[in-house]
C-alpha cells in the first residue's frame, strides 16, 4: 500500500474519506492547506464551496477520477456552485455503479 501525502491530492482530484463519520462520502479537493497538512473538500449537497470540510490527506482515498473545469473555474475566478460540484459526483456515481 502505498503512503500518499498532500502533493498527491491535487485540486479537482475526487477523494472517498476512509475515517470519520462520513466514511464512504465521495467529495473533490477544492484546496490545501500545507502548514497544517490539510486539504478541503467538498460534496456540493453536505459540505459546501464555502463551508468546506477540512480532512487530514491519509483518511482520504485517491481516485483516478478528476475535475479538470473545477481547477479551472477555480484559477478563473469563475463560478463554482454548489449544485455544479454534486452534479459532476452523479456522474461519477453513474459511472462507477453506485446509483
Amino acid at each position: 500500500m502505498t503512503i500518499l501525502d498532500l502533493e498527491d491530492f491535487e485540486i479537482g482530484r475526487v477523494v472517498i474519506s476512509k475515517k470519520g463519520k462520513d466514511k464512504g462520502t465521495f467529495y473533490v479537493i477544492i484546496g490545501k492547506d500545507a502548514l497544517n497538512n490539510r486539504v478541503y473538500v467538498a460534496d456540493g449537497k453536505h459540505r459546501s464551496i464555502t463551508r468546506p470540510k477540512p480532512k487530514n490527506p491519509k483518511h482520504l482515498q485517491a481516485t483516478n477520477w478528476y475535475l479538470r473545469e473545477l481547477k479551472e473555474r477555480l484559477e478563473d475566478n469563475r463560478e463554482i456552485s454548489d449544485e455544479w460540484i454534486h452534479q459532476q459526483l452523479l456522474v461519477y456515481y453513474e459511472k462507477k455503479g453506485f446509483n
